[in-house]
């Protein structure tokens, strides 16, 4: 009886038995995203798509033999403890890859890492579980409770170096294939499980390190006045995941922009976002190189630079993602929420709003440069994002999994969502016209959102298969009849006959206060663009 319990409970298996079991294991469980893609993309039934198709295992079982095998090598516990690591996250982000569509490129990574707990709580649901349980949990416990029989150390290291040299032997036998894994390896890299949040973590990390290293500072600026005679202030909102097909001010069917018809804000011509992440559209909205800015570059940042250049700048956030910034003012929208003792006081976006017109009363700079950074439409649970006051659209898809909505519901949460944000941007020039100051108000997206057109939800594809919804995304502008009037500026006057939105906020900041410097290009200034 205790040889049978033993046998149950600690199983003894070589390790060559093992590490092949699993490979195999990794295969049979975590495959079904790659799959549908390489069959989509092989041309199987075909022998050529069969080679391909075989291909893709053997180099995925190769490449796990090999790893195991050395990190055996080291020591047996820690190969143990790797398998079961990899299993129990390979589980949640299997459940992700097939719940909302994603690829695990290094920016979904710079998703996930930048994500902070409020966004990444709206990501969970108990349908989770069933994933970490049964292809995380019990495997890892069968992982953790095998006895393992192993060979001397030399023959470990050996079996992993053979697996590798197998795995080149393979590769080189096989070299029609090359091509075709060279045409789809971004795709194919995004959705194997280990490897895409393995190597794409790294890849995030040495980026990451890249950032981290000391700006190119920017030349100085001369102002067109030493001295304004009135206040300047120019307000740059950064929204999240609002796509420019659900504004009513680009013709949407739905009325998304109630609160701000009235008011002079316009559109500028629709344009696409320099990427389909907030990390990257950030770089390029808030340095001078635009959409040719690459997400690590060491470009100085707008707020630091307007900082240096003698303008008061304040910064304030509801969201992750932006480059480091050097400015007069920080603040987190829940420090703002804090500071309010009112019996209804803001929350989330709200908070970016909060007593700003008062804040720029109180200053006494001449020239203030606001950017206010929002959580918009972030999905997937875009009705936490507006207060139920706003649900306007209804049925909402009250759920994180979205799949499981109608499209119906999906849209309507989503439209409540850029509707609340449009009571936002109503609300801020509000404030901003109650100044005795000329004044900007800049909003444009990040980039835009997927609703599950072609069985995408969300963002971050890569920009070359990114679908529009996910890259085409709003800019809007208004100003103020003292800013117009001093400058012979009409809506009309500033509409460039093409928009590239992530290319003009940085030197249509510096025009709005009159700014020349090598850096400033003017066909990218809309306030410079007068008949």
């Amino acid at each position: 009886m205790t040889h049978v319990k033993q046998t149950i409970w600690k199983p003894n298996m070589r390790l060559s038995g093992f590490v092949l079991l699993i490979a195999f294991a990794n295969l049979a469980l975590f495959q079904k995203p790659l799959l549908a893609f390489v069959f989509s993309v092989s041309s199987f039934p075909d022998a050529t798509g069969w080679l391909q198709l075989a291909s893709v295992q053997i180099v995925q079982l190769c490449l796990f033999m090999g790893v195991l095998f050395l990190v055996s090598a080291l020591s047996l516990r820690v190969m143990k403890l790797l398998v079961v690591l990899l299993f129990v996250v390979n589980a949640a982000a299997l459940y992700f890859m097939l719940s909302y569509s994603i690829e695990i490129d290094r920016s979904m990574i710079a998703n996930v890492l930048n994500t902070d707990t409020g966004e990444a709580s709206g990501l969970w649901h108990w349908s989770i579980l069933p994933y970490l349980a049964g292809f995380g949990a019990l495997p890892a416990l069968f992982v953790w409770r095998v006895v393992l029989s192993a060979p001397k150390r030399s023959l470990r290291l050996f079996a992993g170096v053979a697996s590798f040299g197998l795995l080149i032997a393979w590769l080189f036998a096989t070299s029609t294939t090359w091509l075709w894994f060279d045409q789809h390896a971004s795709r194919m890299g995004s959705k194997v499980l280990p490897w895409s949040y393995v190597i794409n973590t790294a890849r995030y990390y040495n980026k990451r390190y890249l950032d981290e290293r000391e700006p190119i500072l920017s030349p100085p600026a001369t102002f067109a006045e030493e001295r304004p005679d009135k206040k300047q202030v120019v307000v740059l909102v950064i929204g999240e995941a609002a796509r420019a097909e659900n504004f009513g001010l680009y013709g949407y069917g739905r009325e998304t922009n109630t609160f701000t018809k009235e008011t002079s804000l316009f559109a500028l011509p629709l344009g696409q976002s320099c990427a389909t992440n907030t990390i990257g559209s950030t770089a390029c909205i808030l340095t001078h190189e635009g959409s040719k800015a690459s997400s690590h570059t060491l470009a100085e940042p707008l707020p630091s630079y307007l900082t240096r250049q003698g303008i008061e700048t304040i910064y304030r956030s509801n969201n992750s993602g932006p480059p480091p910034v050097k400015t007069t003012v920080q603040e987190r929208a829940g420090e703002i929420s804090l500071e309010c003792t009112e019996e209804d006081c803001p929350k989330g976006d709200a908070a970016l709003n909060w007593r700003l017109a008062e804040r720029i009363e109180q200053s006494k700079a001449q020239r203030i440069f606001v950017t206010l950074h929002q959580t918009g439409s972030h999905g997937p649970a875009y009705f936490s994002k507006y207060p139920q006051d706003f649900a306007r659209f209804t049925p909402e898809c009250k759920t994180v999994q979205v799949a499981k909505c109608t499209h119906e519901e999906l849209v309507n949460a989503y439209d409540n969502s850029i509707l609340y944000t449009d009571y936002l941007l109503a609300d801020l020039i509000k404030q901003l016209e109650s100044l005795d100051a000329e004044t900007v108000l800049i909003y444009v997206s990040d980039h835009g959102q997927s609703l599950g057109e072609g069985g995408y939800y969300l963002h971050g594809l890569p920009n070359s298969v990114a679908p529009k919804e996910q890259r085409d995304v709003p800019f809007l502008v208004w100003m103020s009849d003292s800013f117009a009037s001093s400058r012979g500026l009409t809506a009309a006057s500033v509409l460039p006959p093409q928009s590239f939105p992530h290319d003009f906020p940085f030197h249509s900041v510096m025009g709005a206060f009159g700014m020349t410097s090598d850096i400033y290009k003017p066909e990218f200034d809309i306030f410079h663009l007068t008949p």
